[in-house]
């Protein structure tokens, strides 16, 4: 047996108070002397006899009924079952509302039953209880039995996705601060890909539908290759998610222009034309018939449609000459002003600036930054094999020679690339700054495969300060590029700093500005993993999250509060005292009038 509050066991020393004023309200007869004294004498005597036995079961009854009183305000339990009401406890709701859940089986999403499970669980808590509820699109809440039912009643599916194992942790995590007995109920449909390993040290209910799970297909990524696009148009790569057995048909649309149809099978990526275009950025998506799970039938992405940049180049540079004269024949590059590749250019144009070859030549060129305005300088040569890291401009190459990039004035950014932890490209002011020359000597870069990509990059791209389409999830975290200002999403605006994380808070088209430019756009969609309904076995489940029970939504109501918490009896002593209560009046009176 354990009590919530021990201290109000020390009122059991008041169970001594009716003993105390029985041996003080002792009643003796008094003594009579008349003729007949032998007969009332022993009258007397018989009286007494029952008074004393009537006084003994008072005087039990009132110290019962104290000892009843204090043993139900200390709050005791006990671990059996069968006992009306249950102990103070501490109960974590977790509800799957993610896109899964959202799935139609006969006519009713596969959410309904676990949302009516989730009310039914909270309404057997009592105002003693510490509650908390755990959902896909927000942290865990705090609160009584009816703010937290309300919660459930008006949750709706989320595009947000819920790894079930990080909100066991996170619900063990609150409960591990409670000195009530706590107990986690996972309302969830248990989608394969949503279950992570994780350790608790509360008692774990599991509550899963029954049945099989309907087939589904989806639109599982988008891809728009390198932007921007010329305005004769480009390509979408699209991959179908599912379990489907044949091709599907797809609805594809690109920057403002009519849908085309196509026809992929899951797994298999099929590209899919898109022609004329207009400048500028302009929302696609991807789209298949609906079926039982709708949230993940559209996949949104954006293209952005400009000319070919216009530049200018040394032709004695051979590699990046090569690598130009490549993009011309293939129509990604003109020649003109607009850019100018490997020293500083006119005032008002772009320029990517390579180290000069001659050392001699560093300190006028870092001047020429200077005057230009622009925030980075050329430091000391560095000689070592090194790597740049492997992002989304360039990926892992060796790089021999370089120059360390240092900032020149306060507030420099741009970093677009590194080496050893250091800057290796940078942009800002329209310049772009490389650390090492585009030659065999400095890099291996213009021997690899990737750089006529990467020259196209730099002309069509980064000198422009445009930036890639970025993919995120609801809820997920993306980091922003550098000069990054706003974000825009229809009529709702977000004041963000560059280089910061940002959690998109929907599926949508996210634009990110910088001033009154737009660099890019962040496509937020369903996390592709939530299109693979498959539900997770119970072995597995009890292997996983071991001990864990795993019961039908019909049982929770009857479960919670019995597999971690414990019987109360306070419920039973207080309708014990009552009933000492009524015995000791009906005793008192009796006293009273044999008196």
């Amino acid at each position: 047996m354990s009590f919530l509050h021990p201290w109000m066991l020390l009122g059991l020393g008041a169970a001594a108070i009716p003993i105390i004023l029985h041996l003080i309200a002792r009643r003796r007869p008094p003594t009579v002397i008349f003729p007949a004294v032998r007969y009332l004498v022993d009258t007397a005597r018989e009286h007494q006899r029952r008074l004393r036995i009537r006084n003994l079961l008072l005087l039990l009854v009132r110290t019962a009924l104290i000892v009843a009183l204090m043993l139900a305000a200390s709050g005791p339990s006990v671990p059996i079952s069968g006992v009306p009401g249950h102990a103070p406890s501490a109960l974590v709701v977790i509800v799957d509302n993610s896109v899964s859940s959202g799935a139609v089986a006969g006519g009713t999403a596969v959410g309904e039953p676990l949302r009516r499970a989730a009310a039914e669980v909270l309404s057997r808590a009592t105002p003693e209880d510490a509650l908390w509820l755990l959902t896909a699109d927000g942290p865990a809440r705090s609160g009584d039995r009816k703010t937290l039912t309300g919660m459930v009643d008006s949750l709706a599916v989320s595009s947000m996705r819920l790894d079930l194992g990080a909100a066991i942790r996170q619900a063990d995590a609150i409960l591990a601060g409670e000195e009530r007995p706590g107990e986690i109920f996972l309302i969830t449909d248990l989608q394969r890909t949503a279950v992570s390993p994780a350790a608790t040290e509360a008692p774990l209910v599991v509550v899963r539908p029954e049945g099989d799970v309907v087939s589904n297909v989806g639109v599982g990524s988008v891809a728009t290759g390198t932007q921007p696009w010329q305005l004769d148009g480009g390509g979408l790569i699209v991959t179908i998610a599912g379990d489907a057995d044949g091709p599907v048909a797809l609805s594809v649309a690109a920057g403002g222009r009519p849908e085309r149809q196509a026809l992929a099978a899951p797994g298999v990526p099929v590209a899919v034309a898109v022609t004329g275009l207009t400048p500028g950025w302009g929302p696609g998506g991807v789209s298949v018939d609906p079926d039982e799970l709708r949230a993940d039938d559209r996949r949104v992405t954006a293209v952005r449609g400009a000319p070919v940049a216009r530049g200018t180049w040394n032709p004695a540079d051979l590699h990046l000459a090569t690598a130009v004269q490549v993009l011309e024949a293939d129509g990604r590059v003109r020649r003109g002003n607009e850019v100018t590749l490997g020293g500083l250019g006119r005032v008002g144009g772009l320029s990517v600036v390579f180290p000069p070859a001659d050392p001699a030549e560093l300190g006028a060129l870092n001047r020429a930054l200077g005057r230009r305005g622009v925030a980075w300088r050329f430091g000391d040569p560095v000689t070592a094999a090194e790597r740049s890291d492997s992002g989304a401009l360039v990926g892992a190459v060796g790089v021999a020679r370089r120059y360390r990039l240092e900032r020149s004035t306060a507030g420099g950014t741009g970093i677009l690339a590194t080496v050893g932890g250091e800057p290796w490209m940078v942009r800002h002011a329209g310049v772009v700054l490389l650390g090492s020359r585009l030659d065999p000597e400095w890099t291996e870069l213009p021997l690899a495969a990737e750089f006529v990509p990467f020259v196209d990059a730099l002309i069509n791209r980064v000198a422009r300060g445009e930036v890639a389409l970025r993919e995120g999830t609801p809820g997920g975290t993306v980091l922003l590029p550098d000069r990054t200002t706003e974000v825009h999403s229809g009529e709702r605006r977000w004041t963000v700093e560059g280089g910061a994380p940002f959690s998109p808070p929907a599926t949508g088209l996210y634009y990110l500005v910088a001033g009154f430019d737009t660099m890019g756009v962040l496509a937020a969609n369903v996390d592709v993993r939530e299109s693979y309904l498959e539900r997770a076995g119970d072995r597995a489940i009890r292997q996983l999250w071991h001990p864990a029970r795993i019961i039908e939504p019909e049982r929770a109501r009857d479960v919670v509060f019995a597999a971690g918490a414990r019987g109360d009896l306070r419920g039973p002593l207080l309708w014990l005292a009552l009933a000492l209560a009524l015995v000791e009046v009906g005793l008192a009176s009796l006293r009273k009038r044999e008196a």
